[in-house]
C-alpha cells in the first residue's frame, strides 16, 4: 500500500480567475461594439428602403416575365403595384386595373396584398405614378427618397433598363 495516492488532492473541475477575467473582457469589448447598432430607427429606415428598391424590381420583373404594362402609384408614404389585363400592343393597354400581388404581404398596410407602406416616422418621396413597359423600361427615369428626420435614403430607377438601385 502506498501513501503517494492519498497525499495528493484530486484537481476540483472549474475556471480560474484568469479565465473568468479573460472572458469577461471579451465580452466588454463586444458590447461595446455591438450596442451602438441596435439603433431601430436606422433599421426601421433601411429596412423600409430595401423594401421599396424590391418592390421596384418586382414591378420590373413583372412586367417582363408576364410582357404586361405594370404600374406604380405612389400615395403617401407607400407603394402600390398595379398591372395591365392585356399585352402592350392591345388596344386600352396600360390602364393596370388588376392588382399584382407581392411574394409577401406588408403588415404595415393592414391588408392589401400589392402595397407596401412605411413604419411611422418614415416618408417616402419620388413621383407619383411609374409604368413599366414589357420589356421592363420604365416610362421615365426615377428618384425615390425614404427619410426619418436624421437619414436620407435614395432609391434610383435607371431610365433606359429599369435597373433599380
Amino acid at each position: 500500500m502506498t501513501l503517494a495516492h492519498s497525499v495528493h488532492p484530486r484537481k476540483q473541475p472549474g475556471f480560474t480567475m484568469v479565465e473568468l477575467i479573460t472572458v469577461l473582457i471579451v465580452v466588454g469589448i463586444m458590447a461595446t461594439v455591438a450596442l451602438p447598432r441596435f439603433n431601430s430607427a436606422g433599421f426601421n429606415t433601411t429596412g423600409y428602403r430595401d423594401k421599396a428598391r424590391a418592390a421596384l424590381e418586382f414591378a420590373r420583373k413583372s412586367a417582363v416575365a408576364q410582357r404586361r404594362i405594370v404600374c406604380v402609384a405612389l400615395a403617401g408614404s407607400s407603394l402600390t403595384l398595379t398591372i395591365d389585363n392585356v399585352t402592350p400592343e392591345t388596344a386600352g393597354a396600360g390602364a393596370c386595373p388588376r392588382l399584382l400581388t407581392l411574394p409577401a404581404t406588408d403588415g404595415a398596410c393592414g391588408g392589401p396584398t400589392n402595397a407596401i407602406c412605411a413604419p411611422n416616422g418614415i416618408a417616402l418621396a419620388g413621383p407619383a405614378g411609374l409604368t413599366f413597359d414589357a420589356l421592363g423600361r420604365p416610362s421615365a427615369a426615377a428618384a425615390y427618397a425614404v427619410t426619418d428626420g436624421a437619414m436620407n435614403l435614395p432609391i434610383t430607377v435607371e431610365a433606359e433598363t429599369g435597373y433599380v438601385r
